[in-house]
């Protein structure tokens, strides 16, 4: 979903056609599998999101909605947007469209064999192979991907403004003793 205006939100034009609700049937129980990746990760970010995603599919704030009901039927994910990138190296960033809180998930897919991501920062320079989830701060933490070969990289978040916009209360930061703890 795309933010527009003060208060109203658009169904955003990808998913308003039809390939686009297509590809959410196609993906449910792949998102409904990060979903619960993301529960367990950060339980706090997985029922805001969740939250966030009832009350969107409930409102009336939402514009360019043709579709929404139909897509709300079948989308699974906690995360309010969802960008693919395909076949593109990602130099070392920082992503503007997601929290400096709440967890994103990048998921990479495709026929490639070999790859690399890389967060200096953290320390972290590992192999990036294809099925990889790497849930991180993206807003925070420096990152960057390289792979050789057809890959697809999925970056799953939560809008900030959108959680605002609803008034849902923010979910805590992610902390790294929420990430290690054994339960």
């Amino acid at each position: 979903m795309n933010l527009k205006g003060d208060l109203d939100m658009e169904v955003g034009a990808e998913l308003r056609r039809p390939s686009g609700l297509a590809w959410v049937r196609a993906m449910e129980r792949s998102t409904a599998f990060l979903g619960a990746v993301l529960a367990v990760a950060h339980p706090a970010t997985y029922r805001t999101g969740m939250e966030c995603v009832n009350t969107i599919g409930n409102s009336k704030r939402v514009a360019k909605s043709e579709n929404l009901q139909e897509l709300m039927e079948v989308w699974s994910s906690p995360f309010t947007t969802t960008s693919l990138m395909s076949n593109r190296d990602t130099p070392l960033h920082r992503d503007v469209g997601g929290s400096a809180k709440y967890m994103d998930f990048l998921v990479s897919v495709g026929t490639y064999t070999s790859g690399e991501f890389k967060a200096p920062g953290l320390g972290l320079r590992f192999w990036y192979r294809p099925g990889t989830v790497v849930g991180l701060l993206g807003r925070v933490v420096r990152h960057g991907a390289a792979a050789y070969g057809g890959r697809l990289c999925l970056a799953q978040y939560l809008r900030e403004s959108v959680i605002e916009d609803l008034e849902i209360p923010a979910p805590d930061w992610v902390y790294l003793q929420d990430l290690t703890q054994t339960n």
